[in-house]
Parts: C-alpha cells; structure tokens; sequence
C-alpha cells in the first residue's frame, strides 16, 4: 500500500514538472515573440524623443525660427522624411537634408515668414477674411490650405515666388493657356474667374456665376458644369444639340463632358446620356 502511494506521488511529481517545464516553454516562446514583433516594427519606423540628436540641424534651426515657443514632443523618421510633432498641434514634415517640406499648423496660421511673399500676397487680395494653416512645397509647386478647407496650388517662379489661378495673369498668378482665356471670354464674358487650380495635368477653373469648367494642358475644354442653366449655345456639338431639341424638347443641357472618346451630358432632369464623338446617341447612363 506505501509502495503503491509512494509510486501515485512520483507520477504526481513528474507530472508537475513536466506541466511547469511545457509553461516555461510557451513563456520562452512568448517573450521571443514579442522580442522579434517589437524588432520588427523598429526596423520599419524609428520614433525618437527629443533628447535624441539625429534630427538634422536645418530642422532644428527652422524649428528654433519659426516656433521658439514649441517643444519637440517626438519625431519620427519615416524613408526619406523626418516627421516632427511640436506642441501647440504644429506638425512639421522634413527631407533628410533637414528642409522643411510641410508645415501643419492645423486650426492656427502658418508663420508669415514660411510663406512666400508672393502668396501672402495673392492670399491678402483674393481671401482677406481668411488665413493659411497648411502649406507644402514640392519639385514644382506649393500647396497651401486656408482655415475655411479651400486648397490652392502655386507654380513656383523663378524666385521661388507663388502664383494661383485667376485670369489677371501677372507673377503672383497661374495664367490659363491661351485657349481657355478665349474659351472663356466667348461663352462666360459676364463672369469672372474666381479660383483655379491645376490638379492631375487639369485646370480647373470656378466662375463668379457659379458654373466650374476644366481645360487640358493645351487650354481644351473638357468638362462644362453650369449646375442650374443651360450650357452655352456652340459648346455643345451640333448633332447632340439636335437630338435634345427632338427627344427632351422640354429640357436642357446643364453639364458636358468629353471623357473616354465620348461626349457625357447631363440635362436639368438629371437624365445623363452618353455620345459618341460625332454626336451619335449611345445609351442613358
């Protein structure tokens, strides 16, 4: 009977071990693999505290400039960019030459001195009753975003200067191509330009009477949006005017596009229909 206790007490023992030994195992095997996660993501972004001096010293001294009243809260260097966050909500982005490539003041104005003379200037004359609170530069242009959510893009000139879209021309200003001027000028004289913005290879232009228009490259319209009235007679090509006139003689055009080698219109109904470029009715999209 001792014998039999003695031998259900060693099985107990083992078994004990072996449960702690498998517990030690997954613990091991746990902490690696919190080790090797942690690593991982080390290895993709470094996230630094201001006690750290790998910040190159053209950021700091911008940051010392432009925000003296700001603290480095941590900075992250993220490929070929160093992005900083101050107090105060100012995010700063930097290239690895330490030139400051984006300036994000959020709700609060950019600092005048960041700002090119040449949009300030633009900003002042055009947005009086607003401020920039964003701005970035790039290889060809700035980008600006003012406290009421508008965005603008300026064509950096010779003196490294802004220009915007309007239709008075001159160095603080994008100047349409020639074409659109007269686009323009012969469909929409009563109107005036009030924004443009080049976006992916488009101008894209607003009017004072609030009709939007987008010109190619080369100053072609390809897109006319009048929202409410009727697109300009001689904008829309004559064998599409003359399907209207006899299918929808109680409706007009209010918006045409030129899009995939084909003519979309939409009429004050909401129907949009679709052509082909002779003017050819293909189908009711």
């Amino acid at each position: 009977m001792l014998q039999c206790l003695l031998g259900i007490t060693n099985n107990v023992k083992k078994e004990t071990k072996l449960k702690k030994s498998n517990n030690m195992k997954k613990q091991f095997f746990l902490v690696l693999l919190a080790i090797l996660t942690v690593g991982l993501f080390a290895s993709c972004n470094k996230i630094f505290f201001p006690e750290a001096d790998e910040l190159p010293a053209n950021a700091k001294q911008f940051i010392n400039q432009h925000f003296p009243n700001s603290n480095i809260l941590y900075f992250e260097k993220d490929g070929a960019t160093y992005d900083v966050k101050l107090s105060g909500n100012v995010e700063l982005e930097f290239d690895l030459n330490g030139n400051w490539t984006e300036v994000d003041c959020n709700n609060n104005a950019v600092p005048s001195a960041i700002v090119p003379a040449e949009i300030i200037e633009f900003v002042l004359i055009n947005h009086p009753n607003n401020f920039i609170v964003k701005i970035s530069r790039h290889n060809q242009h700035y980008e600006i975003e003012l406290n009421n959510d508008l965005d603008l893009q300026f064509n950096l000139g010779n003196n490294n200067g802004g220009n915007n879209g309007g239709n008075n021309g001159g160095n603080t200003q994008v100047v349409l191509p020639e074409t659109a001027q007269q686009f323009i000028s012969q469909y929409f004289s009563d109107a005036t330009i009030v924004n443009v913005e080049l976006d992916d290879f488009t101008y894209e232009v607003l009017l004072s009477n609030g009709v939007e228009l987008d010109f190619d490259m080369n100053g072609n319209w390809r897109e006319v949006d009048c929202n409410t009235f009727a697109v300009p007679q001689g904008i829309v090509p004559a064998n599409i005017a003359n399907f209207i006139s006899v299918s929808y003689p109680n409706n007009f055009i209010v918006k045409i596009e030129v899009k995939n080698q084909k003519y979309e219109i939409e009429l004050n109904n909401h129907l949009d229909l679709v052509f082909d470029m002779n003017g050819n009715f293909l189908y009711i999209d």
